[in-house]
């Protein structure tokens, strides 16, 4: 039996484009049979997820994030906003799962619920951002990665290819964003210490990590770590088409850091001035569509999670 008795399960029957649906049945046995006694929770609508993760009484041991990406971040965002001193855990069911990657969770779900219920108690970082829209100051926080530019415009468009097989609909999604996308001016700023500019040009993207991975095992950002107190931001210069699919394979292996398009920063605090509004995109959910002044912060040691034993003491 676990080592948790309080635990409550926040499961997401639209994962996988509702393909999960199938599963809760199976899936509610296993965790009964592993945890004793658990809540568990479907989420009906959008924020949901987020509503159920910030009522969570101090008395829960653990709350099961489980689907894809963007129920960790539902999960996550909503426990770091209120505080909360609740672990998440992740069953890694949805289409990216690039956050549970970075806490080396096993994908195969019973793989995956054994190792949480031994698994071992970790303090991770996460981001904020706040921007200018029509006026008004808006933000969000996010766990695994945020999206400016070409990046968000992708998240716009991968709804419709979630479902393609073998995980290639986030890459379709590029694809396709490449023939209609241009990019902006754009002036990034290193804000951690003083104002300091790293990039002025037209901007294609600026993608800022707290972990390695974006869009379903993209290494962007691949020299992050969740938990050193800072994010890694991969600013990508204007190119062409012809260049960007040939950008592609080396992103896809975290080896396009020598690219001269590319400029890579690790920091605590930036800003991102652009000549018109941009799409932002939190863990890949898209957040708004004309965003200005755009800055971002790490929010260091806010969540509590558990990894398996296995893990890596740096992750």
């Amino acid at each position: 039996m676990s080592q948790f008795r309080n635990v409550v399960v926040v499961f997401n029957p639209a994962a996988q484009t509702g393909r999960l649906a199938h599963l809760e049945p199976n899936l509610k046995d296993e965790l009964h049979a592993t945890f004793g006694s658990v809540r568990f929770h479907c989420t009906e609508y959008k924020g949901h997820a987020r509503e159920l993760a910030m009522e969570l009484g101090a008395e829960v041991d653990l709350v099961l994030a489980v689907g894809g990406d963007g129920t960790v971040h539902e999960v996550g965002t909503g426990l770091v906003e209120v505080g909360s001193r609740v672990p998440m855990g992740i069953l890694p069911l949805g289409s990216g799962n690039d956050f549970a990657r970075a806490l080396k969770m096993p994908m195969e779900w019973k793989e995956a619920i054994s190792a949480l219920s031994t698994g071992t108690l970790r303090t991770v970082d996460t981001g904020y951002s706040q921007w200018k829209e029509e006026g008004k100051t808006r933000e969000c926080r996010f766990i695994n990665a945020l999206g400016v530019g070409f990046d968000a415009f992708c998240a716009v468009i991968a709804p419709k290819y979630k479902g393609w097989p073998f995980g290639i609909g986030y890459t379709v999604s590029i694809l396709v964003a490449l023939k209609s996308w241009i990019s902006s001016g754009a002036t990034v700023w290193n804000l951690s210490n003083g104002k300091e500019p790293i990039f002025s040009g037209r901007m294609m993207f600026t993608t800022i990590g707290n972990a390695q991975d974006s869009g379903g095992g993209y290494s962007i950002n691949p020299k992050a770590l969740v938990s050193d107190g800072r994010v890694d931001a991969c600013v990508v210069e204007n190119c062409s088409i012809m260049r960007s699919l040939s950008l592609l394979p080396a992103t896809r292996e975290g080896k396009h850091l020598t690219m001269k398009e590319v400029n890579y920063h690790q920091l605590e605090k930036m800003l991102i001035d652009t000549d018109r509004g941009l799409p932002i995109h939190a863990d890949g959910e898209v957040q708004s569509l004309e965003a200005r002044s755009i800055e971002v912060s790490v929010v260091a040691n806010s969540l509590r999670v558990i990894v398996p034993k296995s893990a890596p003491e740096v992750l």
